[in-house]
């Protein structure tokens, strides 16, 4: 089972989806764990999510899955587990972002961003579950 979940090809289209998605997610998630780029950090972050309603051991697997889980993805160790649980976090994004439309709010005329973002990531996510983390990964050199 464990050989399945990390099994990939040498695929070159695989390792730059990969890099990419993880490039994308990891300064959110350094904003959420770390404070970095503008963000609030752990304790800030836990609070926010919390306060909200979301179940405190949901909100850490939040911030968790987009750190720890982007560096992961990006050194493709484990990706399609982390695919899956960020898709799960995009998902979720996209319910509470659906009232605002699907584009972004380029011009700040929305009272807040669209979903379009979370749609990319998602499909992005999808096509990493489906061919795995690709060359260049742990994923490829555990199951070689």
């Amino acid at each position: 089972m464990l050989k399945r979940l990390l099994q990939t090809d040498n695929s070159l289209t695989a390792f730059i989806v990969r890099i990419t998605v993880a490039l994308v997610i990891l300064p959110h998630g350094a904003q959420k764990l770390l404070g970095m780029f503008g963000g609030h950090g752990f304790k800030a972050t836990m609070d926010y999510f919390t306060q909200g309603g979301t179940p405190a051991i949901l909100a850490f697997l939040v911030i968790f899955t987009e750190s720890i889980g982007a560096l992961l993805i990006l050194i493709g160790f484990t990706t399609r587990i982390w695919a899956i649980m960020s898709t799960a976090i995009m998902m979720v994004a996209i319910s509470m972002h659906a009232a605002n439309g699907f584009f972004m709010n380029w011009t700040g005329a929305q009272q807040g961003e669209g979903f379009e973002y979370h749609l990319l990531v998602i499909g992005i996510n999808i096509a990493l579950i489906i061919k795995g983390a690709g060359r260049w990964s742990v994923d490829r050199q555990l199951t070689k």
